[in-house]
């Protein structure tokens, strides 16, 4: 059995839901026609696993965010309010995550910067009420858009502002088994912040033959955090 389908030990789990507590957490979820069945009962699984610990971590709770369907859930903090939103949507369409990562993004950088500006002008404490965000994205296949410049986007707002390293973090978490996909997701934490001189703000979590688990996720989280998963491959999660 892999590492990563184990359970965290009670000391690991304290110790990663205490470096937790200083970062929001926030899903994007593949919802393309491809996840229909066990795909998206698995991720549904995942998350409403992730959901039930989230009230130990993160006092805002889980937000979760769907690539194509409007739904959202903000402040989740109980396993039934995931296991009803995914109830309310049907996978279905492409797999855009560049367009949802961007508007995301967008939003939490605007507010950053406005709070720098303000810390800038003598509001000492306006930095303090923007959390580093950690945003996952679950998903089985390669994007149909463009998130490389997305992503490059976001890294260079931060460099510009030099803003900490932890700041913001993007994993993205291959479920199911697509070559394909691995292959992208390879490239993507290998090759983006080498090729455009940008902070490496990506972690990926290729297919490794287990199924997702709230362990899981809480390991890539602070895989993201620590960037041991970009100096040691993916398999840094199972030292965790």
């Amino acid at each position: 059995m892999s590492y990563l389908a184990k359970p965290l030990r009670r000391e690991s789990r304290e110790n990663a839901l205490e470096t937790l507590r200083k970062y929001d957490t926030v899903l994007i979820v593949d919802d393309s026609e491809s996840m229909q069945g066990y795909l998206w009962e698995e991720a549904k699984e995942a998350l409403v696993g992730l959901a039930s610990v989230a009230a130990e971590y993160d006092s805002n709770g889980l937000d979760i965010y769907f690539l194509n369907h409007t739904k959202s859930a903000l402040g989740i903090k109980d396993a039934s309010q995931v296991a009803a939103l995914f109830s309310n949507v049907r996978p279905l369409g492409l797999t855009p995550i560049g367009e949802r990562l961007e508007g995301l993004l967008s939003d939490y950088l605007r507010d950053l910067e406005r709070a720098q500006r303000r810390h800038d002008n003598g509001d000492l404490s306006a930095l303090k009420k923007i959390k580093p965000v950690n945003f996952i994205v679950i998903t089985d296949g390669c994007p149909t858009d463009d998130p490389e410049s997305v992503i490059v986007a976001a890294a260079r707002r931060l460099d510009a502002k030099h803003f900490p390293l932890t700041q913001v973090g993007i994993q993205f978490v291959q479920i199911g088994n697509s070559r394909k996909a691995t292959a992208y997701l390879k490239e993507l934490d290998d090759a983006l912040s080498s090729h455009y001189a940008v902070r490496d703000i990506v972690d990926t979590t290729p297919y490794m033959n287990t199924r997702i688990t709230s362990d899981m996720l809480i390991k890539i989280l602070l895989g993201g955090i620590n960037r041991r998963i970009d100096r040691r491959g993916a398999q840094a999660v199972t030292g965790l």
